[in-house]
Parts: structure tokens; sequence; C-alpha cells
């Protein structure tokens, strides 16, 4: 297995906890969570797989075992006599009824360890269970809140497309009344018409983005087509993330956690093919009463019992146990692989995560300031209205710019609160293997 390490992130900082969702301050978010953890498909299809490890541990523990067996038969025949094999009147019965009940048992010892390697296999793949099902737990709050915040922010937006719209139009009926009027040739209204129908397209698209992330956020939580949503209202906080230390990242994600057992499991797969190449030693034994006719089992004379130790050498199969051998270790490589493969992407994630919401920052601030200042432009342009000193036409520009400033600034601001829980989930949500 490749060693992986990394010696630094590009910014440190407490990482989140198992409350991240918390943080945001938003209520709908944590009602949309625990909705999403009852009904999600892929979470249940994650438990049902940890049931099924639970079964295939005990499966396997008991492979180490005694099988023991309680049986009762009856066994009719009839000799022929023109076989020629029975010479007649020597006082053999031609029909015989013999009746047997007992137990049988079977043992064979685990001397090299085969059955408790596949044991320890299982009890790997239990635990890569376990932590499959978490992983699943964190991806899908965390995709929930993603979406809902996409959701909140298409909302936003769609407002303020239907803002630029209206404007865009009452700029078009303006320009109309001037041409009909004679003041103005038709060229102007042209170029009006075309953005106003830009403007519709651009709202248009606005309501299909919303709907599309609608739908999606109600198959997450596992509702039919047209299930409400909430109508949540207000800010949402912007939680301080950070990146943390990258050796402890190792620790806190479950898909990591994942990798490294399917390496212990394949270990000890390797384990229980090398044990195929030695001999097996197997017990077996049977006690109980026979008897014929039938009607005297269970008479003392009736008792029986037989022990059949046996000692079994492969010498030859074709391959098999070499080919399973090779299998095993194949099978430690690809574990190996997809450890690192899993380490890197984790890395990855996080640095991504760490660049996008940098740039972001400079971004809110840069263009809450722009909504700031045309938000002055329009007062000062409604003031100099009242004063008789500017026409419509000036407090519709201003007006459009602000829906567009503010349009900006909510994209910025809701896509770097789905960065900050793409931050989360890349440094393990608080997952912690205990």
């Amino acid at each position: 297995m490749t060693s992986v390490t990394a010696p630094a992130f590009s910014q440190a900082g407490a990482v989140a906890d198992a409350k991240w969702a918390e943080a945001f301050g938003d209520s709908a978010l944590l009602e949309l969570i625990a909705q999403a953890r009852k009904n999600s498909p892929d979470l249940a299809i994650a438990r049902a797989r940890q049931r099924e490890a639970v079964a295939l541990l005990a499966s396997a523990n008991a492979g180490d075992q005694p099988a023991v067996a309680v049986g009762a038969g009856l066994e009719s025949s009839r000799i022929s006599l023109e076989t020629g094999r029975v010479p007649l009147g020597v006082g053999i019965p031609r029909r015989t009824d013999v009746g047997a009940a007992g137990v049988k048992a079977s043992w064979e010892l685990d001397i090299w360890g085969r059955e408790a390697a596949k044991s320890k296999a299982a009890e790997a793949d239990l635990r890569a269970a376990k932590f499959t099902t978490q992983q699943a737990d964190l991806a899908l709050s965390a995709e929930v809140a993603r979406i809902w915040f996409a959701v909140r922010g298409a909302r936003e937006q769609l407002a303020h497309l239907e803002a630029e719209f209206a404007t865009r139009r009452r700029e078009m009926e303006i320009i109309e009344k001037t041409v009909v009027a004679g003041l103005l040739d038709s060229d102007p209204l042209s170029s009006a018409r075309l953005a106003a129908a830009q403007a519709k397209v651009d709202e248009g698209l606005g309501r299909r983005r919303l709907a599309a992330a609608e739908n999606a956020l109600r198959a997450l939580i596992g509702s039919t087509p047209g299930f409400p949503l909430p109508e949540a209202k207000g800010s949402v906080a912007m939680p301080a993330f950070g990146a943390g230390v990258p050796s402890e990242l190792l620790l806190r994600r479950p898909d990591l956690a994942v990798a490294a057992e399917r390496i212990d499991a394949a270990l000890a797969r390797e384990g229980a093919a090398i044990a195929d190449f030695y001999p097996s030693v197997t017990l077996n034994g049977q006690a109980g009463w026979q008897a014929d006719p039938a009607s005297r089992v269970g008479r003392g004379s009736s008792r029986f019992w037989t022990l059949t130790p046996s000692l079994d050498l492969p010498l030859f199969d074709a391959g098999r146990r070499e080919a399973n051998l090779e299998v095993a270790r194949a099978r430690i490589d690809g574990s190996g692989a997809e450890w690192t493969k899993a380490v890197l992407s984790a890395f990855r994630e996080v640095e991504d995560a760490l660049a996008d919401l940098r740039e972001l920052a400079m971004q809110e601030e840069l263009t809450a300031r722009v909504l700031t200042a045309v938000r002055v432009r329009l007062t000062n342009a409604e003031a100099r209205r009242q004063a008789g000193l500017a026409n419509e036409n000036e407090i519709l520009v201003a007006r459009r710019d602000e829906a567009t400033a503010a349009r900006t600034l909510s994209l910025v601001v809701w896509e770097r609160r789905q960065v900050a829980v793409r931050l989360a989930a890349a440094t393990g949500g608080g997952w912690s293997a205990e």
C-alpha cells in the first residue's frame, strides 16, 4: 500500500463537529434532514447491507464449531432368491426392517486457522458495512443541505429575475409611448423589446432551475412530486468551518475507514487461502440405537457408536488453491490502491472547498458593496424624482441594476453556504469510529 502524506492544508482551523447542520441556524434544514434519514432508499440499502454483514459474521463464526444433528430412519429391504447369491435353507431372512435413531456429529479442527481467518475477514466486512452506513448518512445529510440552499437561492434569484423583467417591460412601454408620439424613431423600441424578451427568457430559466432543485430535494427526502417544501425566510449563518490537520482527516472520514477495513478483510482472506494448502483433520461420530425389527430400537442391546477421525491431504486440484491465493493477493493490492485513491480524493475535496470558500468570501464582500452602492443610487434617484429633477427612466434603470446586483449577491451567498456544507462533509462531519 502506497504511503500518502500531506504536510498541511492551505487553511487549517477547527473542523465541523457532529452538529454542523445546526451551525447554519436554519430549522427547516434540520427537519428536511430528519425526513431524509427516515425515508431515503439509499440509507435503507446501506442499513440492509449492514444487517447482511452481521448475519455473514455469525455464519463465519460457526465455521469452526462442531455440527450436530439428530436423526431417525427406517430401512426396509427384501432379498431376491433369484440372484444365486443367497443359499437356501440357511436361516437368512428374505426381508429386513432396520430402524435407527441417534446423534451424528462432525467437527473439522481448525488447526491452521482457516476458519479463524474467515471470521476475521467477516468482522472487517461488518465494520466496513457499519462505516458505509455512516458514510451514507453523512452524504445524505450534506446533499440535503446543499440542495436546500440551492432551492432557497433559486427562490431569491427568481424574485430578482421577475423584478428585472418588470423594469424591462416598463422601459419598453415608455419607449413605445414615446415612439407613438413621434418623439423617437423605432430603433430604441426594437432594442427595448429585445431586452424585455431576454429578461422574460431569463425569468423562465430561473423557474426551471427552481423546479429542478425542488424536485431533486423531494427525491432525497423520499417525497412525491408536488410535496410542499418549507417556506424558510431570513438569512442563514455562515459557519467558520476549517480543515484541521491532514493526518487527522484519515480518522475523521467514514469512507476512509471503509477502505482500511477492506484491506484488513483482504489480508484475512489471504490467510484462509494459504490454510487451504494444509491437511484438514475431521472428527466424525455417531451414537444411538439400531435394531431389526425397528420395534427393538431403544433397548440396551441395540445401542451403537462410531468414531471416525479422518485426515485429508490435498494433492491435486488442477490449480484451484493457487488460483484462490492469487485472487486473495490481487484483492489486497486492489484494496490498497482503493485506499490510496480515497485518501487522495479526500485531500482534493478539502482543498477544493477551501479554495472555493476563499474566492466566494471575497466575491460576497465585493457584490455586497456593489449592491449597497446601487441602492444608494436608487435612493438618490427617487429623491431627485420627488424634487422634479429626474424622470421615471432613471428610476427604472436604478431598480433594474438593483435587481441584477441583488441576484448576483444571492448567487454568491448561497453558493458559499453550499461550499461550507461540502467542507463539513469533506472533513468528516464530526464522525468518529468510536
